[in-house]
């Protein structure tokens, strides 16, 4: 069935509709589906410390973007944090005294977007210009022969806090947020591509900073909440140095959609776009993408543009398409020596294991592949956390997306 774009949804014509760039993180929490457990929970105790791992395109982003937005639509005053979202990758600080400045310079700037709406170009644009000013001169009120000259330094240009100027700011802030018609009870910061800072020299300096705010600050311990997210070198880092931050972390791996996420996420697609789906081709696409949220939205895609073109096509061929068009992908999640977040050499036999077995528990298929059990059951837990197999439960792991494993074989 071809999708009939003059139709309408919410009362908007369907020829007006635009679709999301399914390549980048999801902001529209309509299109955000899955992970539920780790949203509730973070919502009972936001101001613990967590690190979410999950591989490339497995969706931490968006669900950062999915707890910021539940925080703001949170009616539980007693635990209502105010989220501040801070893109280690893009922001790149230079070192401890620029993190704490971005820290607080982003939850200014959310702050105060939260009370206006969003940021007035003049505002945005004066302080672009201040920024830009490292120093100057003022000039005491005196008579001009006596006169004084103070040379005086934009402490914004710096772009540094040191820590009483952070706890200063961070308390003002919170007591404004604090107050009863915001009725935010603290912060929470939701920091993406924390592995930049681990591969950092004072990376050491940062957690254990972060972590005496969390264990001696008794002004901000209870209401600062921190929430990172990250894949290989983060959890690598904790495992080498036994980081003092991470130490009191709760850990989660991010996983696959299930299938009754699997099934709502396709309804809504179809929904909005207005397509037709028979079973068999749902049953085709759950089975394809194993769930893994990326690839399933691609396949979505790449089925509903054909649809609408009005051409005919089997799904196999369809599948061929994909796998070309996401070689570069695979290929980097395939091996380590082009990507940090590729697979290890024993991460690549536990896989070709599976592909041969279909399901497993890491005792049985370190006897397959002559590994000791631990070394199998960490390379599940990374490939379970890049998506590419499913966790059935405590223990049994099984193959994923079909997809993948059709590259993988045609690699061989």
């Amino acid at each position: 069935m071809v999708a009939n774009t003059n139709e309408t949804r919410g009362g908007a014509s369907m020829a007006n509709f635009v679709r999301p760039d399914f390549k980048l993180p999801i902001t529209d929490t309509r299109y955000l589906f899955g992970q539920n457990d780790i949203l509730a929970a973070i919502e009972r105790s936001p101001f613990s410390v967590r690190i979410l791992l999950g591989g490339r395109r497995l969706g931490k982003t968006s669900l950062l973007n999915g707890i910021k937005h539940r925080f703001l639509m949170s009616t539980n005053s007693d635990y209502r944090a105010f989220p501040v979202l801070l893109n280690l990758q893009q922001e790149r600080p230079e070192n401890l005294d620029h993190l704490r400045y971005l820290m607080i310079a982003r939850l200014q700037e959310a702050f105060t977007e939260y009370k206006e709406g969003r940021l007035s170009n003049w505002r945005k644009s004066y302080r672009r210009l201040l920024r830009q000013i490292p120093e100057g001169a003022i000039n005491v009120g005196l008579p001009k022969k006596v006169g004084i000259s103070l040379k005086v330094t934009n402490p914004d240009s710096e772009r540094r806090l040191i820590n009483d100027d952070f706890r200063q700011d961070l308390l003002r802030i919170m007591k404004s947020l604090q107050k009863r018609k915001r009725n935010f009870v603290g912060v929470c910061y939701l920091i993406d591509g924390a592995e930049f800072i681990v591969n950092q020299e004072w990376a050491n300096d940062a957690w254990s900073y972060l972590r005496a705010l969390k264990d001696t600050d008794t002004a901000l311990k209870p209401f600062v909440g921190l929430i990172f997210s990250g894949y290989r070198d983060l959890k690598d880092y904790q495992q080498r140095v036994a980081s003092p931050l991470l130490n009191i972390a709760e850990v989660e791996w991010l996983g696959v959609l299930n299938k009754v996420d699997m099934q709502q996420l396709i309804a809504y697609r179809r929904q909005v776009e207005n397509i037709f789906l028979t079973n068999e081709e749902i049953e085709q696409i759950i089975e394809w993408s194993g769930g893994h949220p990326y690839l399933i939205q691609q396949l979505l895609n790449t089925i509903f543009d054909h649809k609408n073109s009005d051409l005919s096509y089997m799904i196999d061929n369809l599948m061929n398409i994909l796998i070309r068009q996401y070689d570069g992908d695979f290929s980097a999640w395939w091996d380590d020596q082009k990507k940090s977040y590729g697979f290890s050499e024993i991460e690549r036999s536990v896989y070709l294991k599976l592909i041969q077995k279909r399901m497993g528990t890491a005792e049985f298929l370190a006897q397959e592949v002559d590994l000791s059990i631990g070394e199998v059951a960490e390379a599940l837990e990374v490939l379970a956390g890049t998506g590419v197999i499913q966790k059935v439960d405590d223990e049994q792991y099984k193959i994923g997306a079909k997809i993948f494993e059709q590259w993988v074989n045609q690699e061989l």
